[in-house]
């Protein structure tokens, strides 16, 4: 047996990867640097490409094609999906087959899929608040890890400050979301009482960097979790819209080049001086955010945890002005060449001017900090690493 364990655990592994195809959306461009960490990390990535429109019958395949390897072998997926099920429960569980399930929002997104998982898995959460929700939704995930978004590695030549012909890039979606008014009659309804609570919630969620299902659950004491899951929802939905559009605004004396999907509704509610160039790929948003001083990343959700397009504009050199969090200390920011956006909107200039400032020379310290911190390369370590300890001590 010895002898046996040796030889499994010397084996190189193997990893089917359940990739998405979706160009418009960054999950596509992450499943791919997964991919190419995996693969500098000596793992053998067999690439499963699911989009809208299932293919369970290669799925099955595949799955049971990596499961008939003896050596350390395992399933890595975005987002929960392809939960196919055998009569006896998971088709993975019934191959004794190791799941990695990255979440790339709040799992109250993804929360079927998540109660859905497999026995044998692991969920990869991008937030450190993110945990407390899970305490409040059972799912027979065997753990959760911190998980946070990363990038690829560092442009090896990027481009100068002198060469940069974007001043300020702005990447996402505005999208239709719940008014204040309609929040508070969708979760509080004529309760006086609740309407308060759940405009405090809102306007700490504005102010500070407090977790937005702590606040909903505290707002709404006795609900159940499926109520929290549902202000949350709203809550974060409301945020991004309304912050975006008030950033957009108070920047309209900038040169802003935006990239994303407007809804109709709300054309009229932005400033017609930015340069809109409409929906285009995250790779060609990469791209961009190569020729760009500033990139304004606005995504409010992550309190405690940074959104993916921060370390793909740092992997691009640019300097990133993005939602205060905890996840990162203010010298750790400053390492990365980050820069805080104010909660008051009306001061995000001034960030935009910090931001600015940073020299060709900041950017080459910046990037090499990112190149040992942030990268797909020391998120993949983690995974390896909690695959050993819980799945690959013995065969």
């Amino acid at each position: 047996m010895a002898r046996f364990l040796m030889e499994f655990m010397m084996t190189k592994p193997r990893c089917l990867l359940i990739a998405n195809f979706a160009p418009l959306s960054s999950i596509w461009d992450m499943g791919r640097g997964m991919r190419t960490a995996l693969e500098n990390a000596d793992v053998s990535v067999m690439e499963y490409l699911r989009s809208d429109f299932p293919n369970e019958g290669l799925n099955r395949i595949m799955v049971k094609m990596i499961a008939e390897f003896k050596g350390p072998r395992f399933v890595l997926d975005i987002n929960a999906n392809e939960n196919y099920r055998v009569p006896n429960g998971s088709l993975y569980d019934a191959y004794r087959l190791p799941r990695m399930s990255f979440i790339t929002d709040s799992p109250l997104r993804h929360m079927a899929k998540i109660q859905a998982m497999p026995e044998n898995s692991i969920l990869g959460l991008v937030d450190g608040d993110f945990p407390d929700i899970l305490a409040d939704f059972p799912c027979p995930s065997r753990c959760h890890i911190p998980f946070p978004h990363a990038g690829p590695p560092p442009e090896p030549a990027p481009l100068s400050n002198d060469q940069r012909d974007i001043p300020v890039l702005f990447v996402g979606n505005i999208t239709s979301a719940p008014s204040q008014d309609d929040f508070l009659t969708r979760h509080g309804g004529s309760d006086r009482g609740l309407r308060k609570a759940l405009s405090q919630a809102v306007e700490a969620a504005r102010e500070t960097d407090a977790a937005l299902y702590a606040l909903c659950k505290a707002a709404l004491p006795g609900k159940s979790p499926q109520d929290w899951l549902a202000a949350t929802n709203d809550l974060e939905s409301h945020l991004i819209s309304t912050r975006r559009i008030a950033l957009l605004n108070s920047l309209k004396q900038r040169k802003i080049v935006y990239c994303g999907v407007i809804d109709p509704s709300l054309r009229t509610a932005l400033p017609g001086t930015m340069e809109d160039r409409g929906a285009v790929t995250f790779e060609d948003a990469a791209d961009l955010m190569g020729r760009a001083r500033v990139l304004i990343n606005s995504s409010p959700s992550f309190r405690n945890g940074a959104h993916e397009r921060v370390f793909y504009g740092l992997s691009r050199g640019a300097s990133v002005v993005t939602e205060p969090s905890r996840f990162l200390t203010p010298a750790q920011a400053t390492a990365l060449g980050i820069t805080p956006l104010p909660f008051a909107a009306d001061r995000a200039a001034t960030a935009i001017d910090h931001a600015m400032a940073r020299t060709d020379d900041d950017r080459h310290t910046a990037q090499a900090h990112y190149a040992r911190t942030h990268t797909w390369t020391q998120r993949m370590e983690t995974v390896l690493t909690c695959l050993k300890d819980q799945f690959w001590t013995t065969p």
